[in-house]
């Protein structure tokens, strides 16, 4: 993954795909370097191989997929496509919507100052559902970015190397400031540039998405999911789905947009494996030992069934997260036992 710049590797068994291996899996599951691919991977999803680009576009949206399997109807590797080059057809045949960046941006970005450490900028982008973080200084400054990239390169890097006591370099690696591993200076654009100048920027640079800057300040995130976005309007009905949360709960706008962002991320890994028919969240709080505390119910209706699951938390994001995370576990497992069982059944027929 780190020799050839991708964040997406199809696991295939006799020609068949059987699973996915990304960055953001091996980062959750924290594993080590006698770990099996077979323990990390996800379920398998593809683009099948005779889809048109705007089926394509309209999957990566939907997935917020950086990259994916292509496949037969038998279901065998036949390619790989990723953003990028979805984002060169169009910028190539002329279809990228007139649109500013301003116009796609996510806003307001979360962000990291540089002297917090790398196991804050870990925890940021796993509880947020982000995979960078733009890092400001004190007065609010860009200086560069972070991403889970860099971080998981890093971490691995440690534990292939040292194959006794990689714990400790791997913790003093986790307790540095973000200002020595982040990607500096930073590559960014700002709100009043074009789509284009955005997809130029991206394939340049071999990156998936950056900060958008005014003024030297950030002011929201732009990548190559929103471009897409922007061109898929047009093609599909793209279901939004809003948190409601209660008024007494007295929750600000940039935490509403981290929650909705947060179930967006985990509802787009979900709709990779499964079709979502209906999805609902119930947030509310209670007092419990003389403290505030959050619960959070969520309900997914999709073809391999109705599934619930609950969080709990000191915060709201945090009971958010745990709620859909244990959602996202028990559809994937629910998924991965039906395609075993078909396979089973398969088998004995034959």
């Amino acid at each position: 993954m780190r020799d050839l710049r991708i964040r997406v590797v199809p696991v295939v068994s006799n020609g068949r795909l059987v699973g996915v291996v990304s960055y953001k899996g091996i980062l959750m599951s924290g594993v080590g370097r006698a770990t099996k691919v077979r323990s990390v991977m996800e379920p398998p999803y593809g683009i099948n191989f005779m889809s048109s680009v705007d089926d394509a576009i309209a999957k990566f949206v939907l997935w917020k997929a950086k990259a994916s399997p292509v496949v037969d109807e038998g279901n065998r590797l036949v390619g790989y496509l990723s953003r990028g080059d979805l984002m060169n057809f169009l910028l190539v045949n002329g279809l990228l919507p007139k649109m500013y960046v301003k116009d796609v941006m996510t806003s307001p970005a979360v962000t990291i100052e540089g002297s917090e450490s790398i196991a804050r900028a870990r925890w940021l982008m796993l509880r947020n559902g982000i995979s960078r973080l733009p890092v400001i200084n004190h007065l609010g400054g860009i200086e560069g970015v972070i991403s889970m990239t860099d971080i998981v390169e890093r971490i691995y890097i440690i534990r292939l190397t040292r194959r006794k006591g990689f714990e400790q370099f791997e913790e003093e690696f986790l307790a540095a400031p973000v200002k020595e591993f982040m990607s500096a200076p930073p590559i960014y654009v700002t709100p009043n540039q074009t789509l284009e100048d955005v997809v130029k920027t991206l394939s340049n640079y071999g990156i998936t998405g950056m900060p958008v800057v005014s003024e030297g300040k950030v002011v929201g995130v732009v990548s190559g999911v929103d471009v897409l976005k922007a061109y898929a309007r047009q093609l599909i009905y793209e279901e939004l789905v809003e948190a409601k949360i209660p008024q007494t709960l007295r929750v600000d706008g940039l935490v509403k947009s981290q929650v909705e962002t947060l179930v967006n991320e985990y509802l787009s890994d979900i709709r990779r494996v499964t079709n979502v028919i209906n999805f609902s969240i119930n947030l509310r709080e209670e007092s419990k030992g003389g403290r505030k505390r959050y619960v959070v119910r969520t309900r997914l209706v999709c073809d391999d069934g109705v599934l619930t699951s609950e969080g709990v938390g000191w915060d709201l994001l945090s009971a958010v997260r745990d709620s859909l995370e244990t959602l996202e576990k028990r559809i994937k497992k629910l998924v991965s036992r039906g395609k075993e069982l078909r396979r089973s059944r398969s088998r004995r027929e034959t």
